[in-house]
């Protein structure tokens, strides 16, 4: 697909020194087939030249900038933008960036949505007496919490027995609060509002959506309030949100984890494991010339797999599904294997994950002694030992035997429904693993070069070369290998088991070279970087890793 840009009708002159930064914009989303003003906020924006889409679906024009006003700190820029959204368009969110002379600005989205659209009140609407009057359901309200503290509280009419979802979408500084209430009154105060729900997100943990969710029946009809905070006390510039009710339920808040390789994370909970792994695997390497067999798939909810039954005996390779049903569950099923046989055992998490759900998984023999977890304990340099449980492990049987794999919730504190649980255990395939690219985009000097880290992953084994090349630059600009010093790292203390679990890796280095004349880009450019794995001389598949927005600005003034 082509880029959409809109252009300011004037460039600047001169080109600032610092890159651009994006840090919110305002109103967060509109409806499709509107034409919406919008504002955001960054620093470095003075003078942009236009607004990136690199998907189509969205346009927009300039109309302004201005420096805040009122800041204690260091003011921010603010850019005036006309947005038109498609009528078509159906994607949940499309993804923006600002050009400036100084190249282009980290990604921010715009979420579309059916419902129409509500601006927040300039009234003030902090008081439960005193709320925003919402005329009509579904809705999409505007808002910002723009001080610490802030409340906003809006009032709704829900028939007896009505079923309405909130949802919040934020600015990434508000981590947003929902709550229901109803004006009931008290003794002592008769205008109090009684709480009926309440939703923040369930647990604060790295990559775990701080968004709030609320679903709620009301039993009665009549006037009800909802209340959107920041949950603790955030506010400020910058900190808006997105406030959905609708009658049906919502999608999820924020799309998943972007992959570091275009859909390949292989050491996650949640990347998919399914019963073509082996294929899968192997078109990361040179593939056989015979092609893998899918894996059976176990259910071993299917099973009597608790103890004191007899676990069932599974043959290899295998992918083992099942839940876990309650707390202290523990499923169990036994496999057998030859003198040397290398096996890897990945687990995934489709339901629950971490920090909710903590798979454990241990292999023990005949005896009873355990041969393996997926638990990897280090010394640290404080003389304390940490452990952390992975969702791959790999290890080499010294002897032949018979095996019993246990899985369970290493707490043992949760079960149900949603704990459920893959567990493939297969043969070792050495293969290119994931591949990162540093760079979120490159805003390249006429002149100068700059380089671009990319670090290669060797998964089980894995002893070939991987390739890399970059595609798709801007005239007048060239990629070429290069070598760098390392930098010194102090010695571990102890390491573990770590070979088991954590993949070797490199660190390759690529200098883009734009020449003195290379041409300023009007617009960026989507270049990729590709690898290829080499084994012993056998060429495998080519894979893209990455695309990387790329600009060609001219040397300060």
């Amino acid at each position: 697909m082509l880029p959409q840009l809109a252009r300011l009708g004037l460039l600047a002159a001169s080109v600032a020194a610092a890159q651009p930064r994006l840090e919110s914009v305002f109103p967060l989303g509109a409806s499709p087939g509107s034409t919406v003003l919008a504002e955001a906020r960054g620093n470095a924006l003075r003078g942009a030249t236009g607004i990136w889409f690199p998907e189509p679906g969205i346009s927009a024009t300039i109309l302004g900038a201005e420096t805040e006003k009122g800041a204690s700190k260091k003011p921010a820029d603010l850019l005036r933008v006309e947005l038109r959204l498609d009528a078509t368009l159906a994607a949940p969110w499309r993804e923006f960036r600002v050009i400036t002379p100084a190249g282009l600005s980290n990604p921010l989205r715009i979420w579309t949505h059916a419902e129409p659209a509500i601006p927040e009140s300039s009234a003030p609407h902090d008081l439960p007496t005193e709320p925003q009057k919402l005329s009509q359901l579904p809705a999409a309200i505007h808002g910002r919490i723009a001080a610490l503290g802030e409340v906003d509280y809006y009032s709704f009419h829900a028939a007896a027995g009505e079923h309405l979802w909130f949802r919040t979408i934020s600015s990434d500084a508000l981590d947003p609060g929902l709550g229901i209430y109803k004006l009931t009154g008290s003794w002592f105060d008769p205008t109090r509002a009684k709480r009926l729900a309440f939703s923040d997100e369930r647990v604060a943990y790295p990559g775990v959506t701080t968004e709030a969710l609320l679903e709620h029946t009301f039993a009665e009809a009549g006037e009800y309030l909802v209340r959107v905070n920041g949950f603790w006390g955030n506010g400020g510039p910058g900190q808006n949100y997105l406030l959905l009710i609708t009658r049906t339920a919502p999608s999820p808040a924020s799309a998943p984890a972007e992959p570091e390789d275009h859909g390949w994370a292989e050491r996650s909970w949640t990347r998919p494991l399914h019963a073509n792994r082996m294929a899968e695997l192997w078109s990361r390497a040179v593939e056989p010339a015979t092609p893998p067999a899918p894996i059976p798939v176990i259910d071993a909810d299917a099973e009597p797999t608790k103890t004191p039954v007899e676990p069932p005996n599974i043959p290899l390779p295998a992918l083992i599904t099942g839940t876990i049903e309650r707390p202290g569950d523990i499923d169990r099923v036994t496999f057998s294997v030859k003198e040397g046989d290398r096996l890897s055992f990945e687990i995934e998490t489709p339901g629950e994950t971490l920090p909710l759900m903590n798979p454990l998984l241990r292999i023990v023999d005949d005896n009873g002694v355990e041969a393996l977890t997926n638990i990897l304990s280090v010394l640290n340099s404080n003389s304390n030992v940490s452990k952390q449980i992975h969702p791959k492990t790999q290890y080499s049987f010294p002897r032949a035997g018979r095996f019993t794999l246990e899985i369970r919730d290493i707490t043992a504190t949760y079960g149900g429904p949603a704990m459920r649980y893959r567990v493939i255990v297969r043969p070792q395939v050495p293969h290119m693993g994931t591949v990162r690219a540093d760079a979120d985009c490159l805003n390249l000097t006429a002149g100068k070069a700059q380089k671009l880290s990319i670090v290669t992953d060797q998964e089980e084994g894995f002893d070939g070369y991987v390739v890399l090349s970059m595609e798709g630059l801007p005239a007048g600009v060239h990629a070429v290998p290069a070598t760098e010093v390392e930098p010194d790292t102090p010695p571990a203390t102890s390491t573990g088991k770590r070979e088991r679990f954590v993949s070797k890796s490199q660190k390759a280095t690529l200098v883009l070279l734009p020449a003195k004349d290379a041409p300023p880009s009007p617009a960026p450019v989507l270049a990729s970087v590709w690898a290829q794995p080499v084994v012993k001389g056998e060429l495998g598949k080519k894979i893209l890793v990455k695309e990387i927005p790329v600009m060609v600005v001219k040397a300060s003034e």
